[in-house]
């Protein structure tokens, strides 16, 4: 592991899992296809077409193979992935 990836994976304050759950992500009234690609108690990454995603958007990612629906909020945002911080789920 790159001395990088270390410094970060310290200062989570959750452990992450990697996983490849397909899900929809809600977002402003739209809805589209996406990826979970690891996930924490805090939070998760996923794979989207980040197009028109800011930081701060609420959205709700639903993963209906585990029946799990996660409310959050987007943290940061790149080509085509997110970082999202959970706010509940229900």
């Amino acid at each position: 592991m790159s001395p990088t990836l270390k410094l970060l994976e310290e200062v989570r304050d959750f452990p992450r899992k990697r996983c490849k759950w397909t899900g929809l992500f809600k977002h402003g009234g739209t809805q589209r296809p996406c990826v979970v690609e690891d996930i924490s108690a805090g939070g998760c990454r996923i794979a989207v077409k980040s197009k028109g995603l800011e930081p701060n958007d609420r959205v709700v990612i639903e993963v209906e193979s585990r029946k799990l629906r996660f409310h959050g909020e987007i943290r940061w945002v790149r080509t085509d992935e997110a970082g999202i911080e959970f706010l509940f789920m229900d």
